[in-house]
């Protein structure tokens, strides 16, 4: 690729790069043109002038650069990103269980591609772009999906605030191929769900939880469950398919309530049936603090709060939210109930959740022990070179005493 500028690194930066790496700091940086404009690309090279890569330019933010490549001489075009979509889609595929057609074909910079998402519901496409310089390459994204899959929808999604870091104008939701007039259906692990690809939180469905959703399964079977911060009710509806005796799903959104009876009522369960399901609409923050719950008691409580720590400042309020809420959780369990409780606050590090979770169970005077740990599927895999896309962690806890 000819004529791209570069930036080159202060002495001993190109070693976190070499790593696996693939962000280049502000403080790195020993030399750039301060007259690039946001998204331009760039080749990074190291103090001794060893060829780093390409990677696109971010004079706003600290993470001055992004890489996109490690091949300084590869050419940033239509074939590239239609090359690589289709390898690291050949790649998820054998990552992902069998009967499931709903994955993450795109996971940023774990997947080389610094600010774009993009979700698979079947043959619909959700992509986000979140930085100046994917912004950029808007027309390759969507060219390269038609050209690799053949998609009946593509819809973008960079309804997002991260956007304005990175001085980017308020997207509104766009179709950029075929008609959405009602949820995607897809398949996650022989179970049928629908996406609100339009209107739903992030790209319509949280993918990310699919592993926990199957353990869930597993420790249903004959259970009373309590569905906490339910939504669409995807981890009801694999306890109620695992023969749970009795699910309760409760979210404060009750359009997401009627959209968790539907995803029932397309695996083959009766969401009337007011015996075995039953879905309320609480503010969970107020409820989980009474001495009863609706329907209980319950053998088995799934907890999983949308991202309470969104940024560093967020972290303490957050951590006392996470510790109230599992506290009353343990309180709401005897000996042998099992909790399974998620964090996706990338700012709370798992050592840092564990002992939220610890002292959560002594001032509820519960014994517990650790099941089981379960972070990013595969299609969300961490990179272990990148340790800040690590975000997702579900301990599975049971109350011995």
């Amino acid at each position: 690729m000819h004529n791209i500028p570069t930036i080159t690194l202060k002495p001993k930066k190109e070693v976190p790069i070499l790593g696996g790496h693939p962000w280049i700091f502000s403080n790195g940086v020993e030399k750039e043109n301060k007259s690039l404009t946001p998204g331009s690309l760039v080749k990074v090279l190291a103090s001794n002038g060893q060829e780093l890569g390409i990677g696109t330019y971010s004079p706003l933010t600290n993470i001055r650069v992004r890489l996109l490549t490690r091949n300084s001489n590869e050419e940033i075009d239509a074939a590239f990103f239609e090359k690589r979509f289709a390898e690291l889609n050949e790649w998820k595929q054998k990552h992902i269980p069998p009967s499931t057609n709903g994955y993450r074909l795109i996971h940023a910079e774990t997947d080389m591609f610094p600010g774009l998402i993009i979700d698979r519901y079947n043959d619909t496409f959700v992509f986000q772009i979140h930085t100046a310089g994917m912004e950029n390459f808007r027309q390759e994204i969507v060219n390269a999906l038609k050209k690799v899959f053949s998609p009946r929808v593509i819809v973008e999604r960079s309804d997002i605030e991260f956007r304005k870091s990175e001085g980017l104008k308020d997207m509104p939701i766009t179709i950029h191929l075929g008609n959405v007039d009602e949820p995607v259906t897809f398949q996650e692990n022989g179970h049928t769900f629908q996406a609100d690809v339009m209107h739903g939180q992030k790209t319509g469905f949280f993918l990310d939880q699919r592993d926990a959703r199957a353990e869930v399964g597993k420790l249903s079977v004959n259970k009373r469950v309590l569905n906490l911060f339910s939504y669409t009710g995807a981890f009801s509806v694999y306890a109620a398919k695992n023969n749970a005796s009795q699910v309760t799903s409760i979210d404060i959104s009750k359009p997401a309530l009627e959209q968790a009876k539907q995803n029932f009522t397309l695996n083959g369960l009766d969401p009337n049936d007011t015996e075995k399901y039953a879905f309320e609409d609480h503010d969970i923050f107020d409820l989980i603090g009474r001495t009863q719950l609706p329907h209980g008691p319950y053998d088995l409580i799934i907890c999983d709060p949308p991202a309470l720590a969104k940024t560093e400042a967020h972290v303490p309020n957050a951590s006392k939210a996470y510790m109230m809420l599992n506290q009353n959780c343990f309180t709401h369990l005897q000996k042998g109930g099992i909790l399974v409780t998620s964090s996706c606050s990338g700012r709370i590090t798992q050592e840092a959740f564990r002992d939220i979770l610890r002292i959560a169970a002594g001032r509820a005077h519960k014994q517990v022990k650790l099941l089981k740990w379960i972070t990013q599927p595969a299609d969300h895999a961490e990179s272990l070179g990148f340790s800040e896309g690590r975000y997702l962690k579900t301990a599975v806890l049971e109350v011995v005493a």
